[in-house]
């Protein structure tokens, strides 16, 4: 028998991430700034205009998740206050990965408006889509599972167990969402060349966001415990992360 992790404070790591996450935001602010008077060597000015949307995008889903992150360090304490923290934890960890993954989308929208150096910048190009479109939505996936042994600890009530069925659901869901993205991967050439997917994945990430602040502060203190810490909505809340994982995935690779 075995553990679910050791451990964990919730709030002590929500301060980081705020922290984290303001300073995230503030790279985002200033990378809105990149493509100001930048001439490109062609008229279209499709992925410039890209990235200043993704940009800014990151910066409002980082400034919220700032603030969120903020309020969720204050949720100290066991029981009931350790459950609705875990579901927070989870609501806001997607949040937070795709909304850093964005800052790599527009990276890479930028390094296209750049004309006579083109070439230079193609080796680095090559490296931030592999990381958006395979790597990065992966450790986004898997740093969720790990937020959802904080609800089966506490649906446990810290007793140990050898893999609850919960897990091994949770587990099924990761190993199909990175599945799904090496698939994505596999098949890439054969993607239909969208350029404004990335500008699409960005808006619904911040839409996302906004959606998740709206719920954690309106409905989570109306609503039952049971229903906040339910396995539906563990289970639902990954399966969510993944399919936003496989779309940015896709986005990143339309997008190339």
């Amino acid at each position: 028998m075995t553990e679910l992790g050791g451990p964990f404070d919730i709030a002590a790591a929500a301060g980081w991430y705020s922290a984290v996450a303001g300073l995230l935001a503030g790279f985002a602010l200033l990378a809105i700034l990149l493509p100001l008077d930048h001439e490109a060597a062609e008229p279209d000015t499709t992925h410039a205009s890209n990235a200043v949307v993704i940009y800014t995008c990151s910066f409002f889903s980082l400034l919220i998740l700032s603030i969120s992150y903020a309020v969720l360090a204050g949720r100290t304490g066991e029981g009931t206050a350790a459950a609705v923290a875990a579901h927070e934890q989870m609501l806001n960890g997607v949040a937070f990965g795709l909304a850093t993954l964005l800052l790599l989308l527009g990276l890479h929208a930028v390094l296209r408006t750049y004309g006579a150096n083109r070439e230079v910048f193609a080796p680095a190009r090559a490296v931030i889509l592999t990381v958006t479109s395979v790597i990065a939505p992966a450790l986004v996936l898997a740093l969720q599972f790990s937020n959802t042994l904080e609800l089966q600890r506490y649906r446990a009530d810290g007793a140990a167990a050898a893999l609850p069925g919960g897990v091994v659901a949770n587990l099924v869901i990761v190993g199909i969402g990175i599945t799904a993205i090496l698939l994505v991967a596999a098949a890439r050439n054969r993607l239909p060349v969208a350029a404004t997917a990335p500008r699409i994945i960005a808006q619904a990430v911040l839409a996302y966001t906004v959606a998740v602040t709206l719920w954690t502060s309106v409905a989570v203190p109306l609503l039952p415990l049971t229903v906040i810490t339910s396995s539906a909505l563990e289970h639902g809340l990954l399966g969510l992360t993944a399919i936003g994982a496989v779309a940015v995935s896709i986005a990143s690779w339309a997008g190339r």
